[in-house]
């Protein structure tokens, strides 16, 4: 079965869906688009509730991957928070937990990302990078370009169980007056196949906070992907936090079609 390669850059987890993607030889497309919601104070004491649209175009030809993301937001909280900065962390310049909720709207950071699938017999490893671009408007982003390096790893250990791991270490740009600092990720986790042409999968995450002030962001995430002919694919999924720096829950919708 063709897996999209949108699964791959966008989705958790990316390296479950190794062992199908690097059969593929010739240059292939995919687009996806997502409706996202996410709600807590990340540890700042102040409510932020976060409705995102991710939107991707991603590209496929032999072991290399590319694709482009950028997202559109809708965020109810203080005035100078940053959604979906550095590991997807939103914070806050000067944390206030009296200030006062605002919404704004805008189009997000441009994100730009390649992998490549390691000519690996034993195990599905995986390489990339990626660069976010400071496109974000209404103060929707940090106007700073960071960057991020990370590896991907899946075995098979039978038809249906697929073991995964992956880990990220971004370097993020700072503003004038804050101080970000290098930061890292790791998700590790399992997915399994039902009847063949959907996928559940259930992981944990661990992700640094780049404001050395703010705690980590740990938490659980289970989802499930599904095929549904004529390169059509949908995704649901949703994460509970288990620390102060993760959002509290979140979900999501996903529809990706291959274009051949």
């Amino acid at each position: 079965m063709r897996i999209p390669i949108i699964l791959l850059l966008a989705c958790t987890p990316a390296t479950a869906f190794a062992q199908q993607a690097q059969s593929e030889t010739g240059p292939s497309w995919e687009v996806s688009s997502s409706v996202e919601y996410e709600s807590g104070d990340y540890g700042t004491g102040t409510d932020i509730e976060i409705v995102s649209v991710p939107n991707r175009l991603g590209m496929s030809i032999g072991r290399v991957r590319l694709v482009a993301a950028i997202p559109f937001y809708r965020i109810e909280g203080p005035a100078d928070v940053i959604p979906g900065n550095v590991l997807g962390l939103p914070f806050l310049p000067q944390p206030q937990p009296d200030a006062d909720s605002v919404t704004r709207k805008g189009w997000g950071d441009l994100e730009l990302g390649a992998a490549y699938a390691l000519p690996v017999e034993t195990v599905n490893l995986s390489l990339s990078g990626s660069v976010k671009l400071p496109t974000a408007e209404n103060g929707l982003g940090t106007g700073e370009t960071d960057y991020t390096i990370g590896a991907e790893l899946s075995k098979a250990l039978s038809d249906k169980i697929i073991p995964f791991a992956s880990v990220s270490y971004t370097l993020p740009g700072s503003p004038d007056g804050i101080a970000l600092q290098d930061r890292y990720a790791a998700t590790g986790g399992v997915a399994t196949w039902l009847g063949g042409k959907a996928q559940l999968y259930a992981s944990y995450r661990y992700a640094e906070n780049p404001d050395a002030v703010a705690t980590s962001d740990q938490r659980v995430q289970t989802g499930l992907n599904a095929w549904v002919g004529s390169g059509l694919s949908l995704g649901v999924y949703g994460s509970a936090g288990l620390s102060k720096g993760a959002p509290d829950q979140s979900v999501g919708l996903r529809i990706g079609l291959a274009l051949d």
